[in-house]
């Protein structure tokens, strides 16, 4: 196998990478280093990613964070049925993260989504940048050798205009774009955030609305976010009974969201299943023009 010298591999740091990346990154120990470059190397030529075989309707967007087992198995079956029927974007998250092996049983479910035309994104905690940049690197690149995925969900993002935050983010986002141009790239900030993450951009996508639905019933969209494609802006909302359920689908298509996902469920748990009405869900959100 050929390995490339250090020093050389150090200076093969992409500029595009923002300054304190490219010294967390000339840090890594020799070893380390070698993996992140030579993942870079080998997925730059990732083909782009998949097109949603449903082309209308209200895109999902569904945090699956339930294993593909049992009645989870059930779940994850509904998501490839609903990927047919309307976009649909899937976050997997084996582990509060990647993993640290592949699970076989997520790689088939993955493929089902993927064959019936919807994406899934690997979830990767920023924990609101106190996590190091080494550390949600080394996240991205397990999932991109495990997996065969089409983004990241980077989860508990900031939402304030601190400059070492939009830095941080900005080369988490440069970091994912070097490894193949296709990746999406969704932010959760959870709430509305400056413009500046959206016009850097820090991400492609945000989720601006992840609460309950008492609180969903007061939301009001950020002024500038009228400047920007709809499909960069996603709600969740839980905690919403069936009866409100189309309802509150109708309502964030009308409130700005691009992408959108509703569940009975509530806290501390919200993603742990599907809901009950999940049929009524996706034909809501089909039925949308």
């Amino acid at each position: 196998m050929y390995i490339v010298r250090m020093a050389a591999a150090r200076a093969f740091v992409p500029a595009s990478f923002s300054v304190a990346f490219r010294d967390c990154l000339q840090r890594l120990p020799a070893q380390s280093l070698r993996v992140a470059l030579l993942i870079t190397a080998l997925f730059l030529a990732i083909p782009p990613t998949q097109s949603f075989a449903a082309t209308t309707g209200l895109p999902l967007v569904v945090p699956a964070y339930f294993d593909p087992i049992g009645k989870g198995a059930g779940f994850w079956n509904d998501l490839a049925t609903t990927a047919a029927k309307v976009p649909t974007i899937v976050i997997l998250n084996p582990n509060s993260g990647p993993g640290l092996r592949e699970d076989p049983a997520y790689t088939a479910a993955i493929a089902k989504v993927r064959a019936a035309g919807g994406k899934v994104i690997g979830y990767v905690s920023s924990s609101y940048t106190t996590r190091s940049l080494s550390a949600v690197v080394s996240d991205i690149n397990m999932y991109v050798s495990l997996y065969r995925i089409d983004g990241f969900f980077i989860d508990e993002m900031t939402s304030d205009s601190v400059t070492s935050h939009v830095q941080f983010y900005q080369s988490v986002y440069n970091y994912i774009k070097g490894l193949s141009p296709s990746y999406s790239v969704m932010g959760n900030p959870g709430t509305s955030v400056p413009e500046i993450y959206a016009s850097l951009p820090i991400a492609d996508q945000f989720v601006v609305f992840e609460d309950s639905a008492k609180r969903y019933a007061s939301y009001v969209s950020a002024p500038w976010q009228a400047r920007y494609p709809k499909s960069r802006f996603v709600h969740i909302v839980y905690g919403v009974n069936a009866s409100q359920s189309s309802k509150t689908i109708q309502f964030a298509n009308a409130h700005g969201a691009g992408g959108v996902f509703v569940t009975s469920t509530g806290l501390p748990n919200p993603y742990m299943n599907l809901p009950a009405y999940w049929n009524q869900e996706v034909a809501t959100a089909a039925a949308i023009r």
